[in-house]
């Protein structure tokens, strides 16, 4: 399992929230990262159209063979015509479909999990639990892996918030506009406000921040620095074009009084700091001494699911959805993980005579009807002989067939017919703690012997969640 990095706030606490086979949603209302697929025609805000990822399906050029290319599901506008046209958009990088990927959970939430697991003493479904860790971004992790047989690939990965990347220079993009900060520190100064004629001033035309005078000795600098830490995603001479030129006095004098507060750019503490007045040169010297430590070029990677969620739209985000979508409507690997992390954690895991594996906190303890006094054969024989029944479904058959109390065809006072259920309850329970009834996270129940093919102890029961000990 991979550890994740110490954090400060709560580990992980996921909700048994299970729902029985009828009443899940189909898998195409499943999207990456837990949430819902929506209408094309869905009514959001302008910035939730530019964020939100299209549809795409892969289709190979020429029929049966040839290159590879996605095809995009694209809407029109125009009034009278199809809602969609076909867009081709770049090709795939064959050399993705080669990436080993795998789904790992979340170690913050296993313990919680395990712990409200072995409280419940109910048998919950492994394939069920696997497919809660996948649809929480913070329950799981990614770990992608370049074969031996892959030459000249790597993964770029942020040593901070752990995004990958396919593109070093994108990487390193991401770097100075996320985690400059990290290694640079600002220092602002008083001082006097800069001399000579100025006639007008650049404005950043995304962020309203005055750029400076386009004959000022900093201009060029304070470009460099705004696209670096705001928009390294956009070309440079893209973000020169959104730059405004205005002839305005009030503004050049509004420029000068910002320009007081002059700032310096220092790595380091102490005697070893390194100190630049110019964005350039401090930009040098983190692409020189600070990028091998901000970005890790690696051919195996561990990325939170979270992080995988925000990545941006492209090849390796398609892989991973790709996966992830495989992954949930069939979450075997994952299931085998979890079966082994919870044995370890004091569970216990048995599979069905039906080919499903459960994950239980009591081991399944077969126990003999014929040996068993009256009250707890009843139960028996009746879960027996209708496996699948639930707690008030058995309590309601067993209620309404014991024998009248009172006089012959006069009917038991309520009080017995109480004191009747609450004793069954009693003895219920006690098969449930003890194993020899197994009641599933539906409420449904079966008798082990029946049930049960195969069970599989837990490893480590020293360090076990607190659960119920074998009768």
């Amino acid at each position: 399992m991979t550890e994740s990095p110490p954090e400060t706030k709560e580990a992980l606490v996921i909700d048994l929230n299970f729902v029985p086979v009828w009443a899940r949603k189909p898998p195409e209302h499943r999207t990456f990262g837990g949430g819902e697929s929506r209408a094309p025609d869905d009514d959001r805000g302008s910035d939730s159209r530019r964020r939100e990822r299209p549809q795409y399906q892969d289709r190979r050029v020429g029929g049966g063979g040839g290159r590879r290319q996605n095809i995009r599901d694209k809407p029109r506008g125009d009034a009278g015509q199809a809602p969609f046209v076909r867009e081709v958009v770049e090709p795939v990088d064959e050399r993705l479909a080669a990436l080993e990927m795998s789904f790992l959970p979340e170690r913050r939430g296993l313990a919680p999990l395990a712990n409200r697991l072995a409280k419940s003493g109910r048998a919950y479904s492994l394939f069920e639990v696997a497919t809660l860790f996948l649809s929480k971004p913070d329950y799981y992790l990614i770990k992608i892996e370049a074969p031996a047989g892959l030459e000249n690939f790597s993964f770029f990965q942020c040593s901070d918030c752990k995004t990958v990347f396919l593109d070093r220079d994108a990487a390193v993009s991401h770097a100075f506009a996320k985690h400059f900060e990290k290694f640079c520190v600002k220092v602002e100064q008083e001082t006097e406000p800069p001399k000579g004629s100025f006639v007008c001033v650049a404005k950043c035309g995304l962020s309203g921040q005055l750029l400076g005078p386009l004959n000022y000795h900093g201009y060029n600098d304070k470009v460099a620095e705004i696209h670096r830490t705001r928009y390294a995603d956009m070309p440079l001479e893209a973000y020169r074009k959104r730059i405004e030129t205005i002839h305005d006095p009030a503004l050049i004098e509004q420029w000068k009084e910002e320009m007081r507060k002059q700032v310096s750019y220092r790595f380091g503490t102490g005697d070893a700091a390194v100190v630049f007045t110019r964005f350039s040169e401090a930009e040098v010297y983190f692409r020189e001494h600070c990028l091998k430590d901000a970005i890790k070029e690696t051919r195996s990677v561990v990325m939170p699911g979270a992080v995988a969620q925000a990545l941006e739209p492209g090849p390796l985000r398609r892989v991973v959805e790709d996966a992830w979508d495989r992954e949930s409507r069939f979450p075997l690997r994952l299931s085998v993980i979890l079966r082994l992390a919870f044995r370890h954690l004091g569970l216990h895991t048995f599979k069905a005579a039906g080919g499903h594996t459960f994950v239980t906190s009591v081991v399944p303890n077969a126990m003999d009807p014929g040996h068993a006094v009256e009250g707890i054969r009843e139960v028996l024989d009746i879960i027996s002989s209708k496996p699948g029944c639930t707690r008030a479904e058995l309590l309601a058959q067993l209620v309404s067939v014991a024998p009248p109390t009172g006089e012959a065809g006069i009917e038991p006072a309520p009080e017995a017919g109480a004191k009747k259920e609450s004793e069954l309850k009693r003895q219920l329970q006690w098969l449930v703690e003890k194993g020899h009834v197994i009641e599933f996270s539906d409420g449904r129940m079966a008798i082990p012997a029946t049930a049960i093919a195969r069970v599989q102890m837990a490893r480590t029961p020293a360090h076990a969640p607190a659960r119920s000990r074998r009768g």
